[in-house]
């Protein structure tokens, strides 16, 4: 399979390989162009200098003659303009050559030849056929006698090889030139075309990594901030998320294995009591009903993951609706009554007294407010105080639920919304807190958009979560 660095370098190779070739022809047919129509302009300066000079030849009607010595400038001119020249009379035949001793004097001009300078037409390589055999450059005069009637023709000939030869120089020239100038410019497509597609190498590396579980990998990129050093950006934050969501994963499957562990381990052990007769006969009824709670524990651990899932899944969609905060948060305060009176906890409301409407889910809401609740009166001193209060700040609504108990340590502040977690490591002084309780919160409320947050100082702990008030 052909890679898209073979594919890229090939194109570009095939694209300048294109591009000289059509620049050399454009090149070589202009500079030949050039050359030819140069020496046209020569050679017809010569013949406008030849057919001015009257006193080397007259017109008498319509034959021409020349006196005596004007063969011999002749031949001087055409030496000097390298050319062959040539005088023939009204009817076409040649009289008088540049070359002393000229082989076409008492021939006749070709019918074409003579038509193409009466119409002062370009003269073709081909017009002096059977005068010359090989291509020539020729420009051609028409001779008037005085009374302005044709009596002659000049034509002044040379060869073209002298400009094919320049020709064929250029060409030659432009052909190293280009050749040069192509080495480099596919050196430089090459490296180009290397650079450009190694991070899509790196990439392709790294996704078999991932692959086979390795997340470390990672594309190093420029500060050129084009489209490859992005695709880098973005696929190193991929791998990011992914190496953290790995992680995750791992302690999440650690955790839940350590919460399914501690009631399995005491659910085992009271049932190899009861059944090899270590335990008392009479004391059974006492150890079935702490199996029955290790039961009830791994119950509510499997239905709150459960949860958890279906809303990372998006499968528990938040159904908006208008309600009162106000009556739900009096409603569920009264549910922990018993609670609150058993830990003797004085609580205290700031609550608006008439009905505040917000938008949102009731029943998400109403589990948000329990567990901030259930977590408030579980973790409150002895006799401390509870505090429940809803104010408006910022556009937003605030309900606020503040305990005094043990201050949550700043370094573990970051971490109280995480699944599983608990101040207490070794998990062992709440054994009925499984630690996803402000995980759902958090969750709950990221879903609706809203935000939570919570601070710990002195003794005092507040949870405050905002919804939205409606418009209505």
């Amino acid at each position: 399979m052909r890679s898209i660095f073979f594919k890229s370098f090939l194109l570009t190779a095939a694209l300048i390989l294109v591009s000289f070739l059509a620049l050399g022809v454009v090149f070589v047919g202009l500079a030949s162009n050039l050359l030819a129509w140069e020496r046209e302009e020569q050679l017809g300066g010569t013949a406008d200098i030849i057919a001015q000079w009257r006193v080397g030849y007259y017109i008498n009607g319509d034959q021409l003659s020349v006196l005596p010595g004007f063969p011999e400038t002749l031949n001087m001119l055409g030496e000097m303009a390298d050319a062959n020249v040539f005088m023939a009379n009204a009817s076409g035949r040649i009289v008088v050559c540049s070359d002393i001793n000229c082989a076409h004097l008492g021939k006749f001009l070709p019918d074409e030849a003579v038509r193409n300078i009466l119409n002062d037409q370009r003269l073709s390589s081909t017009v002096l056929t059977g005068l010359f055999d090989d291509e020539r450059v020729t420009v051609g005069r028409v001779l008037l006698s005085p009374s302005g009637r044709v009596g002659g023709y000049l034509l002044v000939s040379a060869t073209a090889q002298s400009h094919r030869r320049l020709t064929e120089g250029f060409a030659r020239i432009f052909f190293m030139v280009g050749m040069a100038v192509m080495i480099f410019a596919c050196l430089s497509a090459y490296w180009s075309s290397r650079r450009m597609t190694a991070p899509l190498r790196l990439m392709r590396l790294a996704s078999r990594r991932f692959a086979q579980g390795d997340f470390a990998i990672r594309i190093p990129h420029g500060a050129s901030a084009d489209e490859i050093d992005e695709l880098s950006e973005s696929f190193n934050a991929m791998a990011d998320a992914l190496q953290k969501a790995d992680e995750l994963r791992s302690e999440f499957i650690a955790n839940v294995s350590h919460e399914l562990k501690t009631p399995m381990t005491t659910i085992s052990g009271f049932i190899d009591g009861v059944l090899d007769g270590t335990i008392p006969p009479d004391k059974s009824e006492e150890y079935l009903g702490a199996i029955r709670d290790e039961v009830r524990r791994l119950s509510r651990l499997v239905s709150s993951m459960l949860g958890i899932a279906r809303l990372q899944a998006g499968q528990t969609v938040p159904i908006r609706r208008t309600f009162d905060i106000v009556d739900l948060v009096c409603r569920t305060l009264l549910s922990f009554e018993g609670a609150v009176e058993k830990r003797g906890l004085r609580v205290e409301t700031e609550l608006p007294g008439e009905p505040v409407i917000v938008q949102a889910d009731p029943d998400a809401i109403t589990q948000v407010v329990y567990n901030l609740l259930d977590n408030a009166v579980k973790y409150s001193r002895e006799r401390g105080c509870l505090w429940v209060s809803l104010i408006k700040r910022g556009g937003k609504l605030h309900v606020s639920v503040k305990n005094e108990g043990p201050t949550i340590p700043p370094d573990e502040l970051p971490y109280v919304f995480e699944r599983f977690h608990k101040a207490d490591k070794s998990r062992g002084v709440d054994r009925a807190s499984l630690g996803l309780g402000l995980y759902i919160v958090k969750t709950i409320l990221g879903n609706m958009r809203e935000s939570i947050t919570v601070t710990s100082e002195d003794g005092v702990t507040e949870f405050s979560f905002t919804l939205s008030e409606s418009k209505r």
